[in-house]
């Protein structure tokens, strides 16, 4: 199996999860993971005959991150736990939805496998340049989606009629959350882009200002997804890339992150629909997000070792309610990835997934850092993972396989760059040259 034809998936990948209304349905899963599986296998096939080496101790800890997650998800699942373990509900197995374990199983070994075909990968910089354009095209195609849904004032998702979110783009999503996290990847790769080329400002401009004016759309975008969570972690996200990737001087780099900052922040409060969803964030009650965050803590409490398998927080969270949440509403999510994989994994598993994850990403970025030649790939990296941390705070759809997918996908390629740096850094020591 060829690097191109893994490449070729990656890129499948990135266009079709968000057409597949994000990837969230079990037969949207199944057929992404498809041509993931064979391009795995088949470039499992090819190294065992093949003396080259694609594979570093970080992706063995992914393996493992893979394995411990997936056996205890069919544990929970099986019915044959003590009736003591079970409580608060009467049930046989810690699932209190086991018929979805094989889908979340499928996940899972999805989420791994993208990382393992990003660290296959061969060169970080003609990579990451491909992966990028791939995730520019899938932003720009969501964003005509949404444009073209607006203007025709049709309120679906090309799929279906939506009952939420009607006034805002939502591309195929249907929410407007997971939209504005595609367009805030697609704007940091558009910078990225911008800026990868050598050369002064005029030049720049004058053969790559399509990418700048793409950035532009991309955020107009966003800001008419009206997602509070999602422009947050934008700008954020913007704030982490031209701090790191700005050669120079703090000064320089203070005033444009001051003219950007005031930029985004103007173009937030000129968005009248965007400007009053966060002046909403100033009623008592917060939009309920304190409630359902005091639920799931609550919920957690009652079981905090076993978890509550997937598919079981709507159940955990309405059993577990606080005096002030609505229980007429479902809440399938916490609004927040982390207590969601609490309640749906228990803290032991949890954590020692988290910390694990934890050790290969500081691992990575930190071998990164060090080389001054892979500055404006390191700023991207950390600019997405930024934007990605900062909005699973306050919503679980990030969760979501088209949303989790350029997080995936950075740090795939940044354990390719440690698998590739390791040869030569124990011959040659790394550059401390600036970027230039």
């Amino acid at each position: 199996m060829t690097a191109a034809t893994t490449r070729r998936v990656l890129i499948f990948e990135i266009l079709t999860a968000p057409v597949l209304l994000g990837g969230a349905r079990p037969w949207a899963i199944a057929l992404l993971s498809l041509p993931v599986a064979v391009a795995l296998v088949g470039h499992i096939l090819h190294q065992r005959t093949s003396a080259e080496r694609h594979f570093s101790n970080s992706s063995g800890v992914i393996f493992l991150i893979g394995g411990i997650a997936c056996v205890w998800l069919a544990l929970q699942a099986l019915p044959v736990w003590p009736s003591s373990m079970t409580l608060p509900f009467q049930t046989t197995s810690l699932s209190l939805a086991p018929s979805h374990a094989p889908d979340a199983v499928l996940y899972v070994l999805w989420l791994g496998a993208i990382i393992m075909l990003c660290a296959a990968q061969n060169d970080l910089k003609s990579q990451l340049t491909i992966i990028c354009r791939a995730i520019v095209a899938s932003a720009c195609l969501q964003a005509a989606i949404a444009t073209s849904l607006f203007a025709l004032n049709a309120p679906g998702t090309l799929w279906f009629v939506k009952t939420a979110h009607i006034n805002d783009f939502t591309g195929t999503y249907a929410n407007r959350n997971a939209f504005c996290a595609l367009m805030a990847a697609g704007f940091f790769a558009c910078l990225y882009l911008w800026q990868q080329p050598t050369g002064t400002i005029r030049d720049k401009l004058d053969r790559h200002g399509g990418w700048l004016a793409l950035a532009i759309v991309l955020l107009l975008s966003a800001l008419a997804s009206h997602s509070r969570a999602g422009i947050l972690a934008l700008i954020m996200g913007t704030i982490i890339y031209i701090w790191l990737a700005l050669p120079g001087r703090n000064g320089v780099k203070i005033l444009t992150l001051s003219a950007t900052i005031l930029a985004m922040t103007g173009a937030v409060f000129a968005t009248p629909a965007l400007s009053t969803r966060f002046a909403q964030l100033a009623r008592r009650d917060w939009l309920q997000r304190d409630d359902v965050w005091q639920s799931a803590i609550n919920a957690l409490m009652n079981r905090p070792f076993t978890g509550y398998g997937p598919n079981g927080i709507a159940a955990a969270l309405h059993y577990a309610a606080s005096p002030g949440l609505n229980t007429q509403a479902r809440w399938a999510s916490s609004h927040n990835l982390w207590l969601d994989g609490m309640l749906v994994l228990g803290l032991p598993v949890f954590l020692l997934i988290c910390g694990l994850t934890g050790y290969v990403i500081t691992s990575v970025l930190r071998n990164m850092a060090r080389q001054a030649k892979t500055r404006p790939q390191f700023a991207l990296i950390v600019a997405v993972l930024t934007a990605f941390l900062v909005q699973s705070l306050f919503d679980g759809v990030t969760a979501l396989p088209a949303v989790i997918l350029p997080a995936l996908l950075m740090v795939g390629l940044a354990i390719h760059h440690q698998t590739s740096a390791a040869p030569a850094s124990s011959s040659q020591p790394a550059t401390s040259q600036p970027f230039a």
